[in-house]
């Protein structure tokens, strides 16, 4: 039996959820680029080693153009899909708010500021 196509289906909140969650996520990865840059939340510490003020601005500068990037993509493909509801080219639900390049992305993103932390440590 085939699942048949329903055009009156109701998608509830799902797509609206899905937005909100990606919203969520990027707010964060930038909330640990910008606790990143802060440095030790000790005045004096040095239990933890820290990178350069340079390195530490180079990473939350690519934080947030990562950030912007996803976000923009995001905003475009809310608008393309009307509101999350319909995939313009196939008439039909969207597969996914955000296109497989996106996930890399921040995938790529998040595992780049954990190799500068990690390199920052081992080379201290």
């Amino acid at each position: 039996m085939t699942p048949r196509h329903d055009d009156n289906r109701d998608p509830g909140l799902q797509p609206e959820r899905t937005l909100l969650s990606w919203q969520r996520t990027l707010i964060l990865v930038f909330v640990v680029g910008l606790l990143y840059l802060r440095g030790s939340l000790v005045p004096g510490d040095t239990a933890v080693a820290q990178a350069p003020m340079g390195v530490r601005l180079a990473t939350l500068t690519l934080l947030l153009l990562l950030c912007a990037v996803l976000a923009l993509h995001l905003w475009y493909r809310w608008r393309r899909t009307g509101r999350g509801l319909r995939d313009p080219a196939t008439g039909g639900p969207p597969p996914t708010l955000a296109s497989p390049w996106a996930l890399g992305l921040l995938s790529a993103g998040v595992l780049g500021v954990c190799v500068v932390l990690v390199l920052t440590v081992l080379l201290a």
